[in-house]
């Protein structure tokens, strides 16, 4: 399966590459912006310990889904 979902900021030029590179390789993803919810990006950070955005995230043949990391870990994973 491969599904993704990035959250995402609008002005984040890492974002934009993530959704280019997604794009490129033919994957399936989901934007969810957390431009207009702080509160929602706090969360997400703390729960996943990840402190930037894009977060990006993969879903499992099992319907769960994984942190990938960002665009960095997302183009390490996917050129493998």
């Amino acid at each position: 399966m491969n599904n993704y979902v990035l959250y995402v900021k609008n002005s984040c030029p890492y974002c934009h590459s993530a959704v280019e590179f997604l794009e490129e390789k033919e994957k399936n993803y989901n934007l969810i912006s957390v431009d207009m919810s702080e509160q929602l990006f706090e969360s997400l950070k703390l729960a996943y310990n990840w402190p930037t955005v894009p977060m990006v995230f993969h879903q499992s043949e099992d319907r769960t889904y994984e942190l990938v990391g960002g665009f960095d870990d997302l183009k390490k994973a996917l050129e493998i």
